[in-house]
Formats: C-alpha cells, structure tokens, sequence
C-alpha cells in the first residue's frame, strides 16, 4: 500500500476521491501501525505552533495506536516522505475528521484542503451525510479557514482528558460541522 490505488476495504483510495487534484508526485494512502513513528514526527512538528496553550507534544504512540484501532489515518506521501497525515472515523451517517497535519515546510501550499476534500469523499462513500471536526477555541485562524471549506460553527465539545493535562491555559473546543 503506498500509492493512492492502495486498497481501503474492497475498493481502492483512488474509487473514493474523485475530482481531486494532488500535487506533483504525492500520493495517498491509508496508515498501519507501522506508520506510526513517522506519523508522530509529523503531527508534532505541525502541531508545534500549539505550545503557547500546551506543555507537552500533541502525540505520541500509544494515542495514534489507539486512533487507529478506532478508525483511519490518510497519509500523503511526497516520494518516500511523509509530509502529512488526517485521521477519520465513520460514525454511522456522521464522519469525524481530526488531528490534520502537514508538515511545516509543506504548510500553505492547498495540502491540507486536498486531504480534508479527500476524506470527505471517503466518509461520503462511506454513507456519511455530515463531516465533523473540532477546532480549539484559541487557534483563531482556523475558523476562516474551515469556513471557507464549508464548515459552519454547531456548538461546543468537552475537552478530552489527554487535553486537559496538557493545558498551560483554559480552552474550548469549537465543533464545526458540513453537510457532505
């Protein structure tokens, strides 16, 4: 599995993403367990700019692992590279995407729009009718940039226990929702 026709279920990434344009020479696929040292290199690099609210890095392995038991990881790939990485869930006729990162000299090129498109097409064929994320209240900028993706504000979310041990200030998690 290391292009974009690596299989997801019975059918291939590609048959899920249509109308998708991937930069030159990067291709998707779904993460193993044996992805995860890379993976956390590349979630905590992109997540560094987080360490004015927390005091530790924003993962390590014993969470990925447990992310992957409990849904996805798409991955993008640059050559052999990593360069970044979303994780997915399928909850009956919602989607829950989270933990989107690209790596820091791979950041503001359209990555990260073109891996959200891409598991929206995912949760789409897989049933889904609504995609869901969380956005913590302080990283201002991200809420113009979900909204232009279609995202609109539904509500707030309790901060989970991994979070909360790490905060360095109080937050609140923004649910942001799309009808796909």
């Amino acid at each position: 599995m290391t292009d974009s026709n690596a299989t997801f279920g019975a059918r291939s990434i590609a048959s899920y993403i249509t109308n998708l344009a991937l930069p030159a020479g990067v291709t998707l696929r779904e993460a193993t367990a044996s992805d995860i040292p890379e993976m956390i290199e590349v979630v905590n690099a992109a997540f560094e700019e987080e360490a004015f609210f927390v005091n530790a890095p924003r993962t390590d392995a014993e969470q990925l692992d447990e992310h992957l038991r409990s849904g996805h990881f798409l991955l993008a790939h640059q050559g052999v590279q990593l360069i970044a990485s979303v994780y997915y869930e399928v909850r009956g006729e919602s989607g829950y995407l989270g933990m989107l990162a690209v790596r820091p000299d791979q950041q503001r090129t359209g990555l990260g729009r073109t891996m959200i498109q891409a598991v929206e097409g995912i949760l789409r064929a897989s049933g889904c009718k609504l995609a869901e994320l969380s956005v913590v209240s302080v990283r201002t900028n991200l809420l113009p940039i979900y909204s232009k993706l279609g995202y609109t504000e539904a509500g707030s979310v309790e901060v989970p226990e991994e979070l909360r041990q790490k905060l360095i200030m109080p937050v609140e998690l923004i649910r942001l929702e799309k009808a796909l």
